[in-house]
């Protein structure tokens, strides 16, 4: 019997820590209240239900459908990152809210874990309107004014889960264009100024140096004829063969002449004889 109870006890306390670790199931938590169906939807198609059901801590803002209508004609990504601003990693009833108004505590989202936001879209703070009515708004600077207030405490399992109404979706500054990190890289857009390619104009116009020495080749061709000196003032060797000749032909030509004059002389001098 003894050992039967200690099995008994075993098991008993397995029990207690496997529902510790598995505490909730958001959807089916929300699918009590029909009016926050619209909600629950948008957690479930966002996959944003498998994230919170992962946490042993986390509060929920819900919105009830009449007021989801301002985010539905939103892209998927917006409204991913809408539905996880409405997520707190942390633990709040309406006593802790109001300990962190107190303090000016920022709340940290789902959606700061996303690791998408920038200037703080990922965190909310808690203020007091009215008449000390708790609302919440973005803590993002250039935020609108307007705050969402809390309605009710819809259902609590300290210290796991806390599901709180609110009156209307909190829209932090630029999330309606939020997008993968992957994407924005992909479109960023490339510089193309330094690696201009020319266009067929400017070739046209711009002629490359091999086609301007290929151009005026034919010109200079054309005048090497004309003032190479080959052939045309340099003596070949016929030119020094036929200046001996005409040398020679002269030396003849003066001695006959001599002989003549010579000849008649010396008549001359006969007759006077």
């Amino acid at each position: 019997m003894d050992f039967k109870n200690s099995s008994l006890l075993c098991l008993a306390l397995f029990l207690a820590c496997s529902s510790a670790i598995r505490a909730f199931d958001i959807t089916q938590l929300l699918g009590q209240y029909p009016e926050f169906s619209t909600f629950n939807k948008y957690l479930t198609e966002t996959k944003l239900a498998d994230q919170i059901n992962s946490r042993n801590t986390i509060t929920v803002l819900a919105v009830e459908d009449s007021a989801m209508h301002s985010i539905a004609a939103k892209s998927p990504e917006a409204i991913k990152a809408i539905i996880g601003t409405h997520v707190i990693l942390d633990f709040f009833d309406e006593k802790k809210l109001m300990e962190a108004q107190a303090s000016s505590q920022q709340l940290t989202t789902l959606f700061q874990a996303s690791g998408l936001a920038v200037n703080q879209q990922g965190f909310l703070k808690v203020a007091l309107v009215g008449e000390g009515e708790i609302a919440f708004g973005s803590a993002a600077s250039d935020a609108p004014a307007d705050a969402t207030e809390l309605v009710r405490t819809v259902t609590s399992e300290p210290y796991n889960i806390s599901i709180l109404q609110v009156t209307k979706p909190i829209l932090a500054p630029g999330v309606n264009a939020k997008a993968p990190v992957q994407a924005q890289v992909a479109k960023s857009p490339v510089p193309a100024q330094s690696a201009k390619a020319p266009t067929p104009l400017e070739n046209a116009a711009s002629p490359s140096p091999a086609s301007e020495s290929v151009a005026e080749s034919p010109e200079v061709a054309a005048e090497a004829p004309a003032t190479s000196p080959v052939g045309a003032e340099a003596p070949g060797p016929l030119a020094d063969d036929v200046a001996p000749a005409d040398v020679t032909a002269s030396s003849a030509s003066t001695t006959k002449m001599g002989l003549v004059m010579a000849v008649m002389a010396f008549a001359s001098l006969f007759i006077v004889l």
